[in-house]
């Protein structure tokens, strides 16, 4: 690389990282939002006000995981204050990591000149902005996936073993996604070394022993002090975990599909698409190519087992890393081909991810809100609705509500609120708070709600809406 690439490079980098802070200085004040209450405040609370005098989480919020990402924030908060703005702050060295990672593997596949476009594409996909607005345990995952991958690719065995052991301590997914990291490192490294077959499978294991040592012995001590792994049947989850038959196995490809195309993504399985069959003779010859398209299938095989043969285990940031290796996959063909009208195509797949966040289903779709940045105006809708709800005396108990606005306050908003919205009777209920962002309402709820209640105050904001409700 030229010194005018190398700066060119640096700068892009510093964009990012600039981009990055603002971003997450924009949104210090939102409140803890989806799966992060349970995974995020209240991990980390239990952590933060025990002094990690107890290691185990109560079953109540116990989601089977090393709790590591709960550990860390109680960590943070004890250092810097229980805050959201340290909350989400603390995400900023991941995200950082992030774009360090995105750039060294890009570099791997793109001609120097390319790689800042590359990055752009790389780094605008929709559930990783989506993710990276939130206190999310999914970036750590995204960082140590990435950092492992880029260990395999170039071989280098303590980054692969730092992502690995990150891997296993931060979820479940994390160790499935470290077999998928074991069999690409068999593919790519095994022939390298010249020992005999142990020997190499001795020295190979070595970068995946420290995180599976921890991972076994948190999981042999919970299931000694607990009775179970993973869930239990009393868990609020327990649904999610349950096994499906043959036509919930069939209905979980559709959703699987329709997940990978969706907010966007449809754009990078057009392009990728056309682009394989205009250049084909060419790609299929490309040990590059080949070797991307197995990374792929490899990362997609070790997360559609999970979410393929369990009821509840289908959101998109599951399948996150698919994502960042499909379009990993279309960047290399993109910036690999010979194309006149490259400017056009990338301009059009840019707009067609950015344009995910803008997707928003009817109210009676439930929607991955945390999937985009469809969900931003929501936390300023809810603070006018708190607002009138104070102006009109109406106490937040009296308020019906659901997921992901039914926890106790101090789950959300890091206050000491203990106050939490009740659930939908539809017989008693006199206060209803409702959003499409709540998916859990039902049909027959939002048919209730249109019969037998009247709109209190309404607001909405670029396709997000939240109205108070009382009954007639």
């Amino acid at each position: 690389m030229d010194f005018k690439n190398r700066q060119h490079h640096l700068f892009i980098i510093a964009t990012f990282i600039s981009i990055a802070s603002i971003m997450t200085w924009h949104v210090s004040s939102h409140i803890f939002f989806w799966d992060t209450v349970q995974l995020g405040a209240k991990h980390g609370i239990h952590f933060y006000e025990t002094r990690f005098a107890e290691i185990l989480l109560p079953d109540t919020f116990d989601s089977g995981h090393v709790p590591i990402f709960g550990m860390y924030l109680a960590l943070m908060w004890i250092f810097f204050g229980k805050s959201l703005f340290v909350s989400h702050f603390v995400m900023l060295p991941f995200l950082i990591g992030i774009i360090f990672q995105a750039y060294f593997l890009i570099k791997r596949f793109v001609p120097d000149h390319d790689v800042p476009y590359a990055m752009v594409l790389f780094l605008i996909q929709p559930t990783l902005l989506g993710q990276s607005v939130l206190v999310s345990p999914d970036i750590p995952l995204v960082f140590f996936f990435l950092l492992a991958l880029n260990g395999v690719l170039c071989n280098r065995r303590v980054l692969l073993l730092m992502g690995i052991a990150g891997l296993f301590l931060i979820s479940m997914r994390g160790a499935m996604l470290s077999f998928g990291i074991l069999l690409l490192d068999m593919y790519f490294n095994f022939k390298q070394y010249k020992s005999s077959y142990f020997i190499t499978l001795c020295k190979m294991s070595l970068s995946y022993l420290p995180g599976f040592i921890l991972f076994g012995l948190y999981n042999y001590f919970h299931y000694v002090q607990k009775g179970w792994i993973g869930y239990h049947e009393g868990s609020p989850w327990a649904e999610s975990f349950q096994h499906v038959d043959i036509f919930g196995f069939l209905r979980n490809i559709i959703i699987l599909g329709w997940r990978l195309l969706d907010f966007g993504n449809i754009f990078l399985w057009i392009t990728g698409l056309w682009l394989l069959y205009r250049h084909f003779s060419v790609l299929i010859k490309d040990k590059r190519f080949i070797n991307l398209v197995i990374v792929f299938v490899v990362i997609l095989g070790c997360l559609s087992v999970s979410f393929l043969s369990y009821n509840g285990l289908n959101a998109h940031r599951y399948i996150l890393p698919v994502y960042l290796t499909l379009s990993l996959l279309v960047i290399y063909i993109l910036f690999n081909t010979p194309m006149v009208i490259r400017f056009r195509i990338y301009t059009i797949l840019c707009l067609g991810l950015l344009s995910g966040h803008l997707w928003i289903y009817p109210p009676h779709i439930a929607q991955g809100w945390d999937a985009s940045l469809a969900h931003l105006p929501y936390y300023g809708l809810r603070d006018k609705i708190l607002q009138d709800m104070m102006a009109q005396n109406i106490g937040i108990e009296e308020v019906a509500c659901v997921f992901p606005n039914q926890s106790e306050m101090r789950y959300m908003d890091l206050t000491e609120s203990k106050l939490k919205h009740t659930s939908f009777d539809h017989i008693t209920t006199k206060y209803v708070l409702y959003s499409n962002v709540f998916n859990d309402y039902t049909d027959e709820d939002i048919h209730i709600l249109g019969e037998k209640f009247k709109v209190l105050n309404q607001y909405e904001r670029f396709g997000v809406f939240m109205t108070l409700y009382e009954r007639r």
